[in-house]
């Protein structure tokens, strides 16, 4: 396995709750503006990892900082990672558009 990050080290989708009706699945590797391009280019990565104090959860959280090829727009997919005594629990992704806003919670996986 190559050490190089890239957007396929993401899911093609995020999932939301719909009550009792059960999941449904979001696009993650789509542009967030009008477009709905799907060809989007990593330009970033950062990562950062914060404890919880005293409960034994660790989050991390990863910036992935893309541009679309449709409209030559960039924003960030953040992903909260959050482990539970060292084992992944979730992920919950939220975007930030290209000035750094958060435009909200997407889904999680």
């Amino acid at each position: 396995m190559t050490d190089e990050l890239s957007l396929d080290n993401l899911p093609d989708e995020v999932f939301v709750a719909l009550g009792r009706r059960g999941m449904e699945g979001i696009p993650l590797k789509e542009c967030t503006y009008q477009c709905d391009g799907k060809e989007l280019e990593l330009l970033h990565f950062r990562k950062d990892k914060e404890t919880l104090k005293g409960s034994g959860v660790e989050e991390v959280i990863e910036d992935w900082i893309v541009k679309c090829k449709t409209c030559s727009r960039t924003f960030t997919i953040r992903c909260y990672i959050r482990y539970a005594d060292g084992e992944r629990a979730d992920t919950r992704v939220d975007i930030l558009d290209d000035k750094g806003t958060n435009l909200g919670w997407l889904g999680s996986y």
